[in-house]
């Protein structure tokens, strides 16, 4: 269903694409096209539920992109595809029932104890070398010398600090182990951060550990997939908090304080601006904040030891410190904040003159980046950044890059005029893949290509929030880019395929399927990328209709199958789980009216047969709401 109507400045008209199925739900997507038909149909923002997503989230492009594949899905699965429902109902049912084991009641206690010295100790180094030095948090001499005293004194710690380090242990667990086998625990000192952050104490909380608590809370609410697209709405509330504290002005403006309290006040601010501009470019939200409205420098080119000598002197900015990684994405923060308005901001115009200006700018910001940073190496006591931080830097700026030039991308698939920005996009997705921990080499993808061997891979693959998505995101580009090739191929004979392309089709399969086996509980995202695969394969082999729908219907049983068997394990494992050892459970999930019992795992086996039994009178009699399944690929 299409309604049109004229914009207010008259050079554009304006129209609502609703498109309906039964697995996505239902999308309004509102497009835009210059009166005179002098330009392409462009994605300007999208509605989901009660959610509006702006221009830099991806699904509003991406609905585009793939709305044919649920169509297709939707079409041809009612009537031959009953089975693969069934099993997408099951693993909804066990992901629900795995949340609920997960999830502590709310208001938590904040009473858990912490694991042995020994796991905490390798929790809190890697929180420290993965996540601090984007995110610059704590002061860590300071902070280690506290954290230390935890297991020395005999006295009851400070609970403000207890909070903070939780938290941080949160945050290191992600990648403690293959597993993720705190993910429970990780879950437990999230909510009981948020309980002692939501405590009735206001003027006591406006200091400087509560920014830190707070910021620490944002960042393992979205790797915990607590948070979601609530995430923008959360880091407004922590601008405010920082404003209103007077972050956002200078120390130079401010009552005299010490070398170390003014550093942390321009790192704290500095992490809070960071953290606005990812949350906008994620969600697709206005920024809500310009150049003006702040006047706190950047933090300087200190290593953290120095801020405990009596006056310091910032070291020369070809010196590295473990403020490089910081400052090296502050000096590109003008450009990134103009392409995010550009992109979010009702205001914007958002012509293709003004995307290739945008273009150029993040580009020569990017390149003094880089050699910023290669003046680095060798010089100071850090030598240098580590493989991790290099492609966390590369990865932001590709996705500011890549979400400029996404709204053209299918205009590209029609028009030769917008090729360039078709060109950015696939290369762009390709590096961020690569930096991700995929590889795009010629040869055949080895197996398990994104098994978890470094920390990056690890947090991309357990954790949710920024990196994952830009994981997806890159994904699902490059086979819609495949696929296009592929249908604009008048070759008789087979059709050749791009070996880099290819190689982010088969990895990306394997790490979404991955994802699952980490512990994530939705299984869209593994579905849609078989089905795009199936659907890739069926026509570089030219298959008939018929033979199409039946690979389709057998890759969605497949999915559902394997799906099924991963989370019915886990779900095994969380029901079995020794009660004395385990954190309490939330509100037990409603039971449908025709299922007996308790949540005992007896009780799960008849749910998931009375789902099974409702998916085969699809579609009146389904019994379940299939337009519950979120759109965010991995909020389960």
């Amino acid at each position: 269903m299409d309604s049109s109507s004229s914009s207010a400045n008259a050079t554009v008209s304006s129209s609502i694409e609703t498109t309906s199925s039964q697995l996505g739900g239902v999308f309004h997507v509102q497009c835009e096209t210059p009166i005179g038909n002098k330009g392409p149909v462009i994605a300007r923002s999208m509605m989901h539920k009660t959610r509006m997503f702006g221009q830099s989230h991806w699904c509003v492009t991406g609905v585009l992109l793939i709305r044919d594949i649920f169509v297709t899905l939707d079409s041809e699965l009612q009537d031959r595809g009953a089975g693969a429902w069934a099993g997408i109902a099951k693993c909804k049912a066990l992901a629900r029932y795995i949340k609920s084991k997960r999830s502590p009641v709310w208001p938590v206690k904040i009473n858990s104890l912490l694991p042995e010295k020994r796991i905490c100790d390798a929790m809190v180094e890697n929180y420290l070398e993965n996540t601090e030095p984007l995110y610059r948090v704590l002061h860590i001499p300071t902070f280690r010398e506290r954290y230390n005293g935890l297991w020395m004194s005999e006295l009851a710690p400070d609970p403000a600090f207890l909070v903070q380090v939780k938290l941080i242990l949160a945050l290191g667990s992600i990648s403690y182990d293959e597993s993720f086998s705190f993910r429970t625990r990780a879950m437990q000192w999230a909510y009981e951060g948020q309980t002692w952050l939501t405590e009735p104490k206001f003027k006591s909380r406006l200091d400087i550990q509560t920014v830190q608590t707070n910021i620490l809370l944002l960042l393992a609410q979205e790797r915990l997939g607590i948070i979601g697209d609530a995430m923008w709405i959360a880091v407004g509330a922590l601008v405010r908090k920082a404003i209103f504290m007077g972050l956002h002005r200078d120390p130079a403006r401010l009552p005299e304080r010490t070398v170390l309290t003014c550093e942390m006040h321009r790192r704290l601010w500095n992490t809070i601006l960071e953290l606005n501009l990812q949350s906008s470019l994620g969600s697709g939200g206005p920024v809500f904040i310009s150049m003006s409205d702040f006047d706190t420098q950047s933090p300087g080119n200190f290593d953290d030891e120095q801020l405990l000598e009596l006056d310091p002197v910032p070291r020369p900015p070809n010196e590295c410190t473990q403020m490089t990684v910081a400052l090296a994405l502050r000096e590109t923060f003008s450009q990134r904040l103009d392409a995010l308005r550009f992109l979010n901001d009702v205001s914007s115009g958002g012509s293709y003159e003004e995307t290739l200006r945008l273009d150029a700018e993040l580009r020569a910001s990017f390149k003094v980046l880089g050699r910023r940073l290669q003046s680095c190496k060798g010089h100071g006591a850090k030598s240098s950044l580590t493989n991790s931080e290099l492609r966390n830097l590369d990865i932001i700026m590709y996705r500011y890059l890549t979400a400029i030039h996404v709204p053209y991308f299918v205009a590209a698939l029609q028009e030769a005029k917008y090729a360039y920005s078709r060109a950015v996009v696939v290369d762009c997705a390709l590096k961020i893949w690569n930096s991700l921990g995929g590889t795009t080499s010629t040869r055949a993808a080895p197996a398990q290509t994104f098994e978890a061997t470094d920390n990056l891979r690890r947090q991309v693959t357990r954790s949710m929030g920024f990196f994952m998505m830009a994981a997806m995101h890159s994904a699902l580009l490059v086979v819609m880019e495949l696929r296009a090739q592929l249908r604009e191929s008048d070759a008789l004979g087979p059709k050749l395929l791009r070996p880099d392309l290819l190689a982010v089709l088969e990895q990306s399969q394997e790490w979404s399927l991955e994802v699952v086996k980490a512990g994530h509980t939705n299984v869209k995202g593994y579905l849609l990328l078989r089905v795009i695969a199936v659907h890739i394969d069926s026509i570089c082999r030219n298959l008939g209709r018929e033979e199409l729908v039946e690979n389709l219907v057998g890759a969605a049983v497949e999915v559902a199958d394997t799906c099924c068997g991963i989370l019915t394990a886990m779900a095994e494992k969380l029901a079995n789980q020794d009660s004395e050892t385990t954190q309490p459970l939330a509100v037990p999930m409603p039971t449908p009216p025709e299922v007996s019992g308790d949540w005992a795992f007896t009780g799960l086996d008849d749910l998931l047969a009375s789902a099974e039994t409702k998916a085969e009178g699809w579609p009146p009699n389904y019994g379940y709401d299939m337009d519950e399944f979120e759109w965010a690929m991995f909020d389960g």
